[in-house]
């Protein structure tokens, strides 16, 4: 990633911040590193981690807070520096923690951190020796090993100079972390979140991660999620966030975690800050994206059998089913100051086959251009974007505006024509829509009420309203999503979902789900057409119609989930949950048949999750599962195992096996057994080889078929 700095202040020479860092009693001597020593814990509420003192939000502080003090510490990485904001000092971290959550609406990433009373002591120094010399130079700093307290406003750092409190207290600054070490993977991690290079961040908490438990792994691997999640990388973040819950699955930061986790796919509205007091820092740039190439090969031998006494002679068929190059890209560029930020983002895939009769293709994710201007907390963004909120189509071509009327209250209005990648049809489709962002309200409630209208071929095509609410607390969180279609008077969909942590440890999962598959709209009547013009058909069905006959090639689809998991000791936590599915019969046209519903559908899953079994850091899930349906029923088994090998490489194996028996007596059974590893290299690209077999054997009362598949991929990936 390249980071440019022009116009402020620009960089600090090193020889100013060293300056800066013996003004402060890093290493205290004698009796007073004794005292020090002895010195009581407090707790402090960190709230932001910027490059910049001028960088510092200035988000309102609750009146029931505003007692307390806010002040900077300084952390210090080599020759990186950042500042941190910290509100203190509480006597107990269940005060600090119920400070945090009254601030977590405004500062999402505030955290608790204990601290020495020696630094609250700093403080009141500082304080009162700014009294007496208000112009005796800048005030104490610390390196990250002992951060110093620092009154709020901080003044951006000037040139070195001596000041009285330096010549009577000289004193060496503390050693920064050994390179390598978890302190200074840690600490290079968070300045890279801060300059927001989050692939830098990637790579520095993935090579923390890859060191034996320490202290600090618990942080990396939450800080490694929520830097994928900032990158814009939601499937990885997930996968992340995932993966910090089956290791911790308890504490306060759990809770976090489940809440990040929950609000990847409709994230509200970040609250705008107001522009600082500070003097202006001028443009600043950063560029970040990566590069992947991942060729995948699949070859399957299918083995036919006849069963029973007139059976011909059996049939073998080798074949390549696959065989196909994916190139994935995406670059994000920023350019911003005090006032406004710009952001190009780009995200490409590019799928070449190279088997006889299979077309190539190009999806273009995302080509837009975002804009900000922070003073009026209002945007704009124009291109390909993604949707998926406020009743918005999952990807479109287009513009969403929108404006902050109160630190509460967002008006968004979008335009544009929906994307469906791999789908096109001879009908433009156009749609309109407003939405307002409501919350937080009493750091727990948001979400937001909409209405959509989209048209095609210049008829109503779905017409819409509705809402999504989400409720956050320490235990847990609960959303809820609701769509009517008020041109066809139906639900088009309502889901609910909810997490929650008991006192005794465990945690509970609940979801339900109703939605119309596909979604309402009148361009599903082109289904099983000769053509996909809606104005074409309009030659031959009215508006009425033409919906009548959507409707009856619209299936309805229900889910229900509940679970729990349950840590039995510090390796293995023990958990368990079932599932009931149904998607409902359609009633076709003359142009396309009835299709029969699925019934209800039963799964039953038991697993184990065990950490650090065989190896340090390993991840290991065992699960069972059974499935009932009317018309057959089914066992599975699956063993898979993460262990990370060094600093660099990564392996994981699974075995999946699957049985199934049908009412009509035909049976199929499935084994398959996949390894995978990878190694980081030069920290920025990561190297990966993925093998496998796949045996399937599905027999009949006339036939047995063996089929026989063996597959791989191998490629890289390149952060920038």
């Amino acid at each position: 990633m390249r980071n440019g700095l022009r116009g402020g202040h620009g960089r600090y020479p090193r020889a100013a911040l060293a300056a800066l860092a013996a003004l402060a009693l890093a290493v205290p001597m004698g009796r007073e590193a004794l005292a020090q020593a002895a010195a009581p814990q407090v707790y402090v509420v960190a709230l932001a981690t910027v490059k910049n003192v001028a960088d510092r939000p200035t988000t309102p502080i609750p009146a029931s807070l505003r007692g307390n003090t806010l002040y900077w510490r300084v952390l210090g990485s080599g020759s990186a520096v950042s500042y941190q904001l910290c509100m203190g000092f509480f006597g107990t971290q269940r005060d600090a923690e119920s400070a945090r959550q009254q601030l977590a609406a405004s500062f999402r990433d505030a955290r608790v951190v204990q601290v020495h009373s020696q630094e609250r002591d700093n403080l009141e120094k500082a304080s009162r020796a700014k009294a007496v010399a208000p112009a005796a130079g800048a005030p104490p700093l610390l390196p990250a090993a002992a951060p110093a307290a620092v009154p709020v406003p901080a003044p951006t750092p000037p040139a070195p100079a001596k000041s009285a409190q330096a010549e009577q207290a000289p004193q060496a600054a503390a050693a920064p972390p050994p390179a390598g070490s978890a302190e200074a993977l840690m600490a290079a991690g968070r300045n890279a979140i801060v300059r927001e290079d989050y692939a830098a961040a990637i790579r520095a908490f993935t090579q923390l991660l890859a060191l034996p438990e320490n202290s600090l792994t618990r942080d990396a691997q939450e800080f490694l999620a929520l830097s994928y999640e900032r990158r814009g990388d939601t499937a990885r973040a997930r996968a992340e966030y995932e993966s910090y819950l089956k290791r911790y699955p308890e504490g306060e930061d759990a809770a976090r975690v489940r809440q990040r986790l929950a609000t990847l796919s409709a994230e509200p509205q970040a609250q705008q800050l107001r522009a600082p007091s500070e003097p202006q820092q001028g443009w600043r740039s950063f560029v970040g994206g990566g590069l992947s190439q991942f060729y995948y090969r699949g070859n399957s031998t299918i083995d036919s059998r006849p069963l029973g006494a007139n059976a011909l002679d059996r049939t073998t068929l080798s074949l390549v089913d696959q065989s196909a190059l994916i190139t994935s890209f995406d670059a994000n560029a920023r350019f911003l100051d005090d006032t406004h930020e710009n952001r190009i983002v780009f995200r490409d895939v590019n799928t070449r086959n190279f088997i006889s009769g299979q077309e190539s293709i190009n999806r273009l994710d995302s080509a837009y251009y975002d804009y900000k201007y922070k003073p009026a907390s209002a945007s704009a963004r124009l291109g390909r974007q993604p949707g998926n909120t406020a009743g918005l189509p999952g990807r479109f071509d287009g513009a969403l505006l929108g404006y902050g009327f109160t630190s509460s209250t967002r008006l968004n209005l979008a335009a544009g024509e929906p994307v469906v990648p791999g789908f096109t049809i001879d009908s433009v489709q156009r749609f309109y829509s407003a939405s307002a962002e409501l919350g937080p309200f009493n750091q727990r409630w948001s979400g937001n009420v909409y209405v959509f209208r989209q048209t095609v071929d210049g008829i109503a095509d779905r017409d819409a309203v509705g809402m999504e609410a989400r409720y956050f607390m320490p235990q847990g969180y609960f959303s809820t999503a609701v769509d009517y279609d008020t041109l066809f008077r139906h639900l088009n969909f309502a889901t609910a979902q909810g997490n929650w942590i008991a006192p005794w440890k465990t945690a509970f999962n609940l979801l339900l789900d109703y939605r119309m598959t596909p979604s309402l709209q009148t361009t599903s009547a082109i289904i099983g057409e000769a053509t996909t013009s809606i104005r074409q058909l309009l030659n031959t069905y009215t508006e009425d119609e033409l919906r009548q006959r959507a409707r009856a090639l619209t299936a309805q689809s229900a889910i229900a989930y509940g679970g729990f998991t349950h840590p039995v000791s510090s390796v293995w936590q023990l958990g368990a949950n079932v599932s009931v599915t149904r998607i409902s019969h359609t009633d076709g046209t003359n142009n396309y048949p009835a299709t029969p519903g699925s019934g209800y559908v039963y799964t039953f899953t038991a697993q184990a999750i065990g950490t650090g079994v065989f190896a340090t850091r390993d991840v290991n899930v065992f699960s069972a599962s059974r499935v009932s349906a009317d018309t057959y029923t089914g066992l599975a088994g699956q063993i898979t195992t993460r262990i990370p090998v060094g600093a660099n490489w990564t392996f994981d194996a699974a075995v999946l096996w699957y049985g199934q028996d049908n009412q009509d007596g035909s049976t199929l059974q499935r084994v398959s057994p996949v390894g995978r590893a990878s190694y980081r290299w030069r920290n920025s690209v990561t190297l990966e080889a993925e093998a496998g077999i796949e045996n399937t054997t599905a027999r009949s009362a006339f036939l047995q078929e063996d089929t026989r598949r063996y597959f791989f991929s191998l490629g890289y990936r390149w952060d920038f």
